[in-house]
């Protein structure tokens, strides 16, 4: 093996003070939007609201995290089971009760873009006083053949909880 003083391709190529902070700019901005796409395919996507679900394929039982349930029916009333008292603070108090649903559509302020929701409305009598005073609201979801609601309090983040048939 011979030695020489002469540096080798990388190098030379490293030396050359412009392309080395091309290669490092590119390889900065490369890396996470290469990690960002493969934590995207071995994650999954988030439950989206989905315009396309109508009002007439939700009424059904939906069951939740923790034993929480929610039963909507045609005419407009719902039951609830373990249900709890301010679904986006975990202080331990839950119910079960009835009450009312509507389907209804809201929009985002900058894009105007509507998504479903279901407003429910809860009876006080019906949970012996203990029940939300304002209605809460779950996302409206999934496809007409297999309707999700959920609940959403940052629509940059994925739901804190899915309610499936």
């Amino acid at each position: 093996m011979t030695k020489t003083d002469e540096p080798g391709p990388f190098r030379r190529i490293w030396r050359n003070r412009p392309l080395r902070f091309t290669l490092i700019g590119l390889t900065c901005l490369v890396l996470p939007v290469g990690c960002i796409g493969v934590l995207n395919a071995v994650s999954g996507e988030c439950l989206r609201p989905n315009i396309k679900v109508s009002e007439t394929v939700l009424p059904g039982t939906y069951r939740g995290p923790d034993g929480m349930r929610v039963s909507l029916y045609p005419n407009g009333d719902i039951q609830v089971r373990n249900w709890p008292y301010d679904p986006f603070e975990d202080d331990g108090r839950h119910f079960d009760g009835q009450g009312s649903w509507a389907y209804q559509l809201g929009t985002t302020v900058p894009s105007e873009e509507k998504y479903p929701y279901v407003a429910l409305n809860f009876d006080e009598s019906a949970s012996e006083g203990d029940a939300p005073t304002e209605d809460q609201k779950l996302m409206v979801g999934g496809s007409s053949e297999d309707p999700v609601l959920f609940e959403q309090d940052d629509p940059d983040g994925c739901p804190d909880a899915e309610f499936r048939q």
